[in-house]
């Protein structure tokens, strides 16, 4: 089951995790790397017969965050990873970067994080625009990167995380 179907959640952005699928994590793994960052619970987890992830979703009621966490590869990721290296400019990047945007030609596979906010009884259509601190969303797109040794991207400003 997504967050999306959930009428307790919005969807509020993605992150993606880009890597090499020889590095394509266990769901133990992933939810080790999570508990890193802050206390998720994870609500249904879908692995392939060897363990590795296929998706997880997480739930953190202190934050009032979930993340749907989806694994995508072959074309699928071949055409995002090959859009990307065409969107994100060497003259764009932060000092030290480079060595992320060198990755990119080696990444075949991919993690969707799906973020998404808790709506609590105080919430109206008005609080659309109301801003949602992405800290949960940062801490877990780093960590992810870390454990598959892949580069973690906003895809919507092109920029690495």
């Amino acid at each position: 089951m997504s967050l999306f179907g959930d009428p307790l959640f919005r969807w509020r952005e993605t992150f993606l995790v880009l890597f090499e699928e020889s590095n394509r994590p266990t769901v133990e793994a992933v939810e080790k790397a999570l508990a890193r960052v802050g206390k998720f619970d994870s609500e249904q987890t879908n692995e392939s017969v060897d363990g590795l992830i296929e998706s997880l979703t997480v739930t953190n009621s202190i934050d009032c965050v979930g993340l749907d966490i989806v694994f995508v590869d072959g074309e699928e990721a071949a055409e995002q990873i090959e859009e990307l290296q065409t969107d994100i400019s060497p003259d764009d990047l932060l000092p030290g970067q480079e060595e992320m945007l060198d990755k990119l030609p080696l990444c075949n596979a991919r993690l969707d994080l799906l973020h998404f906010e808790q709506l609590t009884a105080s919430f109206s259509e008005d609080d659309d625009e109301e801003f949602l601190d992405p800290g949960s969303l940062l801490g877990v797109a780093e960590s992810l990167a870390q454990l598959v040794n892949g580069v973690a991207v906003d895809p919507g400003s092109g920029t690495f995380v």
